[in-house]
């Protein structure tokens, strides 16, 4: 029973966690503007994209191995997801905006 409850306690730290990021978003017209460029550019396939990101990352080899949002890079459309292996800019749970070289660069991993 003990792994139920660590999972089921790993899905509700991972949702606070997202929650969190989209508050950070949410006050970040920088990472707004950033987004909205990334829409505007995929305009065609738009349609399959949330209003806010949602894809969370985590960046291990940096310094506390912090937290983002992934809010423009290569967006694959047959996978319905980021591509991490080619550059991304990530919005940290911080509010700093950064870019990473991709995941075959740095440890990067989707959360």
């Amino acid at each position: 029973m003990g792994s139920v409850s660590d999972y089921a306690d790993w899905r509700i730290a991972r949702l606070a966690m997202k929650v969190d990021l989209s508050r950070t978003f949410v006050r970040s017209p920088l990472a707004q503007t950033i987004w909205n460029r990334h829409l505007r550019q995929r305009l065609a396939q738009a349609e399959d994209d949330p209003p806010i990101p949602q894809s969370a990352v985590r960046l291990y080899e940096r310094p506390g191995c912090p937290v983002g949002l992934v809010i423009d890079g290569r967006w694959e459309r047959g996978l319905g997801n980021w591509d991490l292996s080619y550059p991304a800019t990530i919005l940290l749970s911080t509010g700093k905006i950064t870019t990473t070289p991709g995941c075959v660069a740095e440890g990067l991993e989707e959360l």
